[in-house]
């Protein structure tokens, strides 16, 4: 679902509370109607601690098993991830994606030089962190 993804946000708010939000921007897709969805953590000396998410719109013929994943699945996905509250870990992604991922992208993005190719063209991919 992740390949649906087009663009990755994240925004400080400091008022009435610190708190950061990650924004997903999404592309049409087979599972979802949302452009965007949205997880806030409330920041405190403990640590990210998620406080709300956009609740997603499911494509009709995708509900039944996105209901499914989310309550036989205890597995760390992304959906479990985002619509889960209490999930083990999600503090630990939460810091990853705000204080690695977003300010140092292309540290993840690998360079290589096309093949065949004598110019400076490049192409590359994604790495996640681990």
């Amino acid at each position: 679902m992740l390949r649906f993804m087009t663009n990755l946000k994240v925004q400080e708010v400091t008022f009435p509370s610190a708190c950061r939000r990650i924004l997903l921007f999404f592309g049409k897709n087979s599972y979802f109607q949302n452009e965007v969805l949205v997880k806030e953590y409330v920041v405190s000396a403990a640590g990210y601690r998620a406080s709300h998410s956009t609740p997603i719109q499911w494509s009709q013929h995708y509900e039944r098993e996105a209901y499914r994943r989310q309550t036989h699945d205890n597995g760390l996905n992304f959906f479990n991830w985002f619509c889960g509250h209490h999930l083990a870990g999600s503090g630990r992604i939460a810091e990853l994606i705000m204080d690695d991922l977003w300010p140092n992208v292309l540290k993840y993005y690998d360079r290589k030089k096309a093949p065949g190719d004598g110019s400076h063209r490049r192409t590359g991919s994604f790495k996640m962190p681990r």
